[in-house]
């Protein structure tokens, strides 16, 4: 880590020179020249560490810094649950509108497993024409998907 702080240091004092010089230079028909001179230096100050082995870049593990993982597991399973209903909804939404069923309210029940699967297991629809909005679900999801009326 030492090592680390050196080269960026050296790094920061090579670009300052570089700034000095071609300021100094600047009027001069050597201004070409010392740029390409001073490039070479800071090229070779950024590489030394490296092709000497000394800096090795490691990054810390997600653990070092207090993290849980499987709560993050958690909340992303739960927007990826709330987002997967609210899309499912408004497909179905679509498709029972286009249909020519007036349609309200629409829920999905989603369950998302262990293994990422995502299966929907109840659909609540309140409709005007109940039997063919749900009629369209089972049609959209298959025919074991539960439907209920949300009328009632």
């Amino acid at each position: 880590m030492e090592e680390l702080k050196a080269s960026v240091v050296a790094v920061c004092a090579v670009s300052g020179a570089i700034c000095a010089v071609e300021n100094l230079i600047a009027g001069t028909g050597l201004k070409t020249q010392m740029r390409l001179l001073m490039s070479l230096v800071l090229m070779l100050t950024v590489i030394t560490p490296f092709v000497r082995g000394g800096i090795d870049i490691e990054l810390p593990e997600a653990g070092d810094f207090g993290v849980d993982i499987g709560w993050s597991q958690e909340i992303y399973r739960e927007e990826l649950a709330r987002q997967t209903a609210e899309n499912v909804c408004e497909v179905l939404r679509g498709q029972i509108e286009a249909a020519g069923v007036s349609c309200g309210e629409i829920s999905a029940e989603v369950n998302i497993s262990e293994d990422m699967s995502i299966s929907i297991s109840r659909v609540t629809v309140s409709a005007e024409d109940f039997d063919a909005a749900a009629e369209i679900v089972r049609s959209c999801l298959g025919s074991g998907t539960e439907v209920c009326n949300g009328d009632t």
